[in-house]
């Protein structure tokens, strides 16, 4: 065999060391890239999850100085909070009687600099006119992404706009070209009802029981309940992290549960689970009532005759006193009762439920940060007062209590929903 000459193996290993000289520093700069982009992803949830915050503080009456506490309180641990790296404004505004713009008279929108010195690098690009279409824009959407006419008419709302300037590891912020590739900003809006605390209508609720029993997430990868990886959301497609959440507590008991806990719960009747509901036993339970029931405002309480897929002919449920069949609740035990109280039964909807219309009800809760009055319950039954098997197919979920939550993932291939809980609900009278 051919001997390579001694001279030849040095220049070899002569030029892997030149090789590796050109392209280290083109890998340290590919790395440096990759976290650079990985911290800004993390902080604009946690500056947009600052800003839902402090909305959801506005709409339950909160002014502007307890807004600022309340952006600042969420990221104070993570996030700088100094008056040079963050500008805040309030938003509160009438929508007109046409919906497609902001009541003048008597200022009806203000946009209010709440926080900051106005030294942010993109302070000088803010736009109100630019902000208030962003915001119609969002109001007079449907669920189906739809603009139908007035829909956004006479509301009344309040919102948060934030930028923040975080300092680039890269040192991008120093070059004048790049400058705004480190300021984040956030907008936040939400309607004012006549009890946003609900934020659904009236004593509505929508079509999902968590047990009792359910406990909150603990750091990716760790505990009996990790938050989920990024690969395990069927949505959203780029879903929130574990850090966003400031003020998530892991492994809590959802009845200890304060506002920003992060529940990821399963599918069934155990311990734990959560369960999709049938309003009544009128109607079938499928897909199709399911999507109808989770469209937003919600239809517990809607009494007009059903109709379409999913509505059967003929006679209303026995006892109801409607001779035809309706969307809203109706007590099991007592058809006459059509309010949903403490104790009450409430059937389980048992049918395949992972169609398009049900993932895109519920895509669209997440998508407009929507708070959600859902069931909490004690036990599931069936109709002679049994536990039932573990399948749930004459399931009947008894209701301990009411509780807001804001969907925020799920994938219904692996039988989850991620949701975080807001407040606990009794303001309907639900005591029989």
């Amino acid at each position: 065999m051919k001997q390579l000459h001694p001279t030849h193996k040095n220049a070899q290993r002569g030029q892997s060391l030149v090789e590796v000289a050109l392209f280290f520093p083109i890998f340290i700069i590919l790395l440096a890239g990759l976290v650079e982009v990985s911290q800004l992803l993390v902080t604009q949830n946690r500056v947009s999850s600052a800003a839902r915050a402090s909305t959801r503080f506005a709409a339950d009456g909160g002014q502007d100085e307890g807004m600022v506490t309340v952006v600042l309180n969420n990221v104070t641990q993570t996030l700088q909070t100094e008056d040079n790296v963050w500008d805040i404004w309030s938003i509160r505004a009438t929508v007109n009687d046409s919906g497609n713009g902001f009541n003048g008279a008597g200022g009806a929108w203000t946009f209010t600099h709440i926080y900051g010195i106005s030294n942010t690098v993109r302070f000088d690009e803010v736009d109100e006119a630019v902000i208030q279409a962003r915001i119609l824009d969002e109001l007079r959407r449907d669920e189906f992404d739809n603009q139908p006419n007035g829909i956004a008419a006479g509301l009344d709302i309040v919102g948060t706009f934030t930028i923040h300037d975080v300092e680039s590891i890269l040192g991008l912020d120093a070059m004048e070209q790049l400058a705004g590739f480190s300021s984040l900003q956030a907008l936040s809006v939400m309607r004012i009802t006549a009890n946003t605390q609900n934020a659904t209508n009236g004593c509505a609720a929508f079509p999902i029981a968590v047990h009792e029993g359910a406990r909150s997430v603990s750091a990716p990868g760790t505990g009996s309940n990790p938050y989920p990886n990024a690969g395990d959301f069927t949505y959203p497609s780029n879903p929130p992290v574990y850090q966003s959440f400031s003020n998530h507590t892991d492994d809590i008991a959802l009845l200890d549960a304060q506002e920003g806990d992060v529940f990821r719960v399963f599918n069934g009747v155990g311990s734990g689970n959560f369960g999709w509901l049938l309003w009544n036993t009128g109607v079938n339970g499928d897909a199709n009532n399911l999507e109808n029931s989770l469209t937003w405002p919600g239809n517990s309480t809607d009494y007009s005759p059903c109709s379409g897929p999913g509505c059967p002919g003929g006679g209303g449920v026995p006892g109801s006193g409607f001779t035809y069949n309706v969307p809203g609740y109706i007590d099991p035990q007592d058809p006459a009762d059509h309010a949903i109280h403490i104790d009450d039964l409430i059937a389980a909807n048992t049918g395949t439920v992972n169609s398009n219309g049900v993932r895109n009800a519920l895509q669209s809760h997440i998508n407009l940060d929507r708070n959600l009055r859902l069931i909490v319950w004690s036990e599931a039954v069936d109709d002679l007062g049994n536990p039932v098997a573990q399948n749930g197919a004459n399931a009947r979920y008894r209701v301990a209590g009411f509780a807001v939550f804001r969907l925020v993932g799920y994938n219904l291939s692996q039988g989850w929903i991620l949701a975080e809980f807001i407040r606990w609900d009794d303001s309907c009278g639900q005591v029989n």
